[in-house]
């Protein structure tokens, strides 16, 4: 089995994508359709005709379509079939503890209702929603804003998916076939193509890149728990593997512009350079393929070593007043990254940063920032990114959606100093105070969704008259649905 040291895979040179069919993949594939009876020629990690028959010779065993080159479908049949060594130790796992998650979410349907579906309304997926197939560069430009209210489209399709996975785990079979047949039709039509160009360090593709990988990731692991729970049969899988082999290898783009460690604006730490190889770190433990699965452990040592003494991540903090939002996205990817590298039996949570760089101290920071806005957040304005550079510029705090992390914080690390931070805090009143409403920095909606003052983190999370988005679904999965026994948090 391969294994792999963080540390020597930060190589600034090279952390913008790896070739979708390296060497070492080609040699795998050669190596199991040998234990297979098949002759490719010598493993010697190249693709020729010899090969490609081999290839071919054993899909045929499977009645799957003949492939000039290695797709999702390959990978994922030879990993669980051959028999050469895998090239990480438990193919098809994305996430640790699935049968007590779906036994703990068939015993508490309030927990579902509540941290599943949020207590929102929020839409799963139905019969008849259709894929997006192509989205333009208006939907995808930074400058034309596109995360508006009117060209966000992504969020409702990655939420949708996200109630709908959560249902299915409960076991609700009928979801499980909607959700199915929902990820099917997303193949079958060859959707999520973009006129965007892949150029190096194009901002504009950078923001293709993280819508599209915004819905990809929810779409690989709504496939991979039909495929835990319903099985499928192999016609099925194949078509939905390869597709999304396609398209995650299309939208892994990580912008090198800037790749200094500390950087303000170092585009190989922020929250979008986590988004982009989520999706292909969660593929790769799907189809047990490596290749995939390390692309996401570069970014995260970027992220971690940016990390400031104050648990801040520059590169979110310096979006100034939103710092709390941001910093909420990036702890949510590194969490998710953290929950699919366990999966593999790789700890990112062990690993020992060298000047003590950890996600205790994220979250620390994220606390301070709730508990004390003035001191932690403010500050940071001074080089707010995201709105004009003075600590009184109008500029919502964001704190709502991006918790996702702390379930699956509470549940790894229950006993930290923290999670008793947790149990006591209370949001400073300056946050929904009407002086900051009037001046733009909070949205006055979300301040009466969330409750009465003094908005205690607890209530906001475990009571269910609030209603307001505790759990983010960027992650592509829900944290609090899949990854807490919600009943202890607090």
């Amino acid at each position: 089995m391969r294994i792999v040291t963080l540390f020597c895979l930060f190589v600034l040179g090279s952390v913008s994508g790896l070739a979708a069919q390296s060497r070492e993949t080609v040699a795998y594939v050669q190596e199991a359709l040998q234990g297979l009876g098949h002759d490719p020629g010598t493993a010697d990690g190249a693709w020729g005709p010899r090969s490609r028959k081999a290839l071919n010779e054993y899909r045929a065993t499977l009645d799957l379509p003949e492939h000039q080159d290695i797709m999702g479908s390959t990978l994922y049949f030879l990993h669980r079939n051959a028999p050469a060594e895998p090239s990480l130790p438990y193919p098809g796992r994305i996430l640790e503890g699935f049968e007590d998650r779906q036994r703990y979410l068939e015993q508490y349907p309030d927990i579902r209702d509540r941290h599943c579906n949020n207590n929102l309304q929020l839409n799963p997926v139905e019969p008849d929603w259709e894929p997006v197939l192509r989205f333009t560069e208006g939907n995808a430009s930074f400058a034309k804003g596109y995360i508006s209210n009117q060209n966000d489209w992504f969020s409702s399709i990655s939420e949708g998916i996200a109630i709908s996975s959560g249902s299915c785990v409960a076991g609700d079979d009928a979801q499980c076939d909607i959700l199915w047949d929902y990820v099917k039709k997303w193949s079958a039509e060859n959707a999520l193509t973009t006129p965007v160009k892949k150029r190096p360090n194009s901002e504009n593709f950078d923001g293709a890149a993280w819508i599209a990988n915004s819905v990809l990731q929810p779409l690989i692991f709504a496939t991979a728990l039909v495929i835990e729970t319903k099985n499928p049969p192999a016609e099925e899988i194949a078509p939905v593997l390869d597709w999304l082999y396609d398209r995650v290898n299309h939208f892994n783009f990580v912008s090198t512009k800037n790749t200094r460690v500390g950087a303000l604006n170092s585009t190989i730490a922020r929250n979008h350079a986590l988004a982009a190889v989520l999706p292909s770190m969660t593929l790769g433990a799907l189809l047990g393929d490596a290749i995939l699965f390390e692309r996401g452990l570069p970014q995260f040592e970027a992220a971690m070593l940016s990390q400031r003494g104050d648990g801040s991540f520059p590169t979110e903090t310096r979006r100034g007043s939103r710092a709390l939002h941001y910093t909420g996205l990036q702890l949510s990817y590194l969490f998710a990254m953290a929950e699919v590298a366990k999966s593999q039996d790789f700890d990112l949570y062990d690993v020992r940063w060298p000047k003590g760089e950890s996600l205790h101290k994220g979250v620390s920071y994220a606390l301070s920032g709730w508990s004390n806005w003035g001191k932690h957040v403010l500050k940071y304005a001074k080089v707010n990114h995201a709105a004009p550079k003075t600590p009184i510029s109008p500029m919502a705090t964001y704190f709502e959606g991006n918790m996702g992390w702390l379930p699956i914080y509470v549940r790894r690390f229950g006993d930290h100093p923290n999670v008793d931070r947790m149990r006591d805090l209370v949001l400073d009143p300056v946050i929904c105070s009407p002086r900051h409403i009037a001046d733009g920095r909070s949205d006055k909606s979300w301040c009466e969704k969330a409750g009465v003052p003094p908005l205690s983190l607890s209530a906001m999370l475990l009571d269910r008259s609030v209603k307001m988005p505790v759990f983010n679904h960027s992650m592509g999965f829900n944290g609090a649905c899949f990854l807490s026994e919600t009943n202890g948090l607090f």
